[in-house]
């Protein structure tokens, strides 16, 4: 009994803890094939591949050493590669690999034969991603040269191969020397990898199989046939006109916009407070309030009648600027003409001015916005050419567009802030400055009709 009573506390011990590991690897944003160890679900085709070292410094940080004898094959995956993933399915992947002398490295991707995929892809790419001097691979050339330093790139799998399953990686080193790779993650968007790379839309160029060493050989179709190519050089079936749409600049701008980091959420604030003082004053700043037609018309018939009273109960139902100030003129008409034509007039600024000032926050906004968005690029920029340094010629270019076009998100955010807060400003402004030159009309008829024309 004592036993039992141990093993059910154990059990309410461990199981919060167990389930909690349970539902951060559920809910983790990115897949992690090989960090410093191969994950649980795949397991190494013949030997371990894995040695001390690589990317990412540390005691027990791990890569995968791959030499031109053999390739390092990871196994028994099963993971969907889709458009758009649901949960337990990918589409980007985001990996780091260097080649220490030579002109080749590549990775290719095992995939479900038992699906059907189209075969114009197959014959492009054949799964199989590869930098350096086009030569011994079929496959997506994804940068000119062999990384000489570790370089990190981010891909969208769905994108270069469609819809497949994938069952396994192969890690190749074609030609002499060897080469490494490492922190190898799915995710299901590029936000999901942190700190990597986006994707940098480039130009590819035509795949080539040329037969290549044993072992390295292109990966047969679904029908258990060898990939289609020309008979001329081992070019594929694709012309220049299908490549340069294939490599065509598709811009995501939610992602972009998602990628101006911090400095977007001051920008964002700016914008809801742009948008509400527009409508805002859109509503107030018309005739209604400050002018009315009705006021006016009822006003010149009361006054040609000699009905001033009218007058009166007619500015008391249409309340606004002209009112105030029409109804101070008749209240106070036994005074003199001077003072009460005065003071009317100071009622119709005071009132005017106070339309006004609600609309400059529109002008304030729409300069603060670009240089808000200006800092963000600036930083930005330094963030830039601090990757650039880190990564060094490797790869550079690349890193340093996609940086960049990050960070100038900002001040393209901050002008389109400032652009229509600066035009809906004027726009008020003007209509504003039309009603008080019209309120300004309808006082001096009334004090003319009152004093000038009076013959008593």
């Amino acid at each position: 009994m004592r036993k039992i009573k141990i093993l059910m506390l154990l059990a309410v011990t461990v199981a919060p803890i167990f389930t909690t590991t349970t539902l951060k690897a559920q809910t983790s944003k990115k897949y992690a094939i090989f960090g410093d160890t191969l994950t649980t679900d795949a397991q190494w085709q013949g030997k371990d591949f894995s040695r001390k070292g690589g990317y990412i410094a540390g005691s027990n940080s791990r890569y995968i050493y791959v030499n031109p004898k053999d390739s390092a094959i990871i196994a028994g995956l099963s993971i969907p590669v889709r458009e758009n993933p649901a949960p337990g399915e990918y589409r980007y992947i985001s990996f780091a690999w260097v080649k220490w002398g030579g002109e080749q490295i590549a990775m290719r991707f095992e995939h479900d034969s038992t699906a059907k995929y189209s075969a114009s892809v197959k014959r492009k790419y054949n799964y199989t991603y590869f930098a350096g001097e086009v030569n011994d691979l079929t496959g997506l050339r994804i940068a000119t040269k062999a990384p000489g330093n570790w370089v990190v790139t981010t891909r969208d799998l769905w994108k270069d191969f469609g819809n497949f399953t994938l069952t396994g990686i192969s890690f190749i080193c074609p030609v002499r020397r060897d080469a490494g790779f490492d922190a190898v993650y799915l995710g299901r968007s590029q936000n999901d990898f942190g700190n990597a790379p986006q994707i940098v839309p480039d130009k590819v160029a035509t795949p080539q199989a040329v037969g290549g060493d044993e072992g390295l050989s292109p990966a047969e179709d679904d029908e258990g046939g060898q990939s289609e190519m020309s008979a001329e050089g081992g070019q594929s079936e694709m012309s220049v006109e299908e490549e340069g749409q294939s490599a065509a600049v598709q811009i995501d701008w939610a992602a972009q916009i998602r990628a101006g980091g911090a400095w977007m959420y001051p920008l964002y604030l700016l914008g809801v407070m742009a948008l509400a003082v527009a409508l805002q004053r859109m509503m107030t700043s018309r005739a209604k309030y400050l002018a009315p037609r009705k006021l006016r018309t009822a006003v010149r018939d009361s006054l040609s009648k000699g009905n001033i009273d009218d007058a009166v109960t007619a500015c008391e139902k249409y309340s606004s600027t002209l009112s105030k100030s029409v109804q101070f003129i008749f209240l106070h008409r036994n005074a003199g003409r001077e003072a009460v034509s005065q003071t009317a007039g100071d009622i119709a600024s005071r009132d005017i001015r106070a339309h006004i000032a609600r609309i400059y926050p529109l002008s304030v906004i729409a300069s603060i916005a670009p240089l808000l968005g200006l800092l963000g690029t600036i930083v930005g920029m330094i963030e830039a050419f601090g990757i650039v340094a880190l990564y060094g010629d490797e790869g550079g270019a690349a890193i340093l567009s996609d940086s960049i076009s990050k960070a100038l998100i900002t001040t393209a955010a901050g002008l389109i802030i400032a652009a229509p807060s600066i035009y809906i400003y004027f726009v008020i402004k003007n209509k504003i400055m039309r009603l008080a030159s019209l309120i300004e009309i309808e006082i001096e008829n009334v004090i003319t009709t009152l004093y000038l024309n009076d013959k008593q």
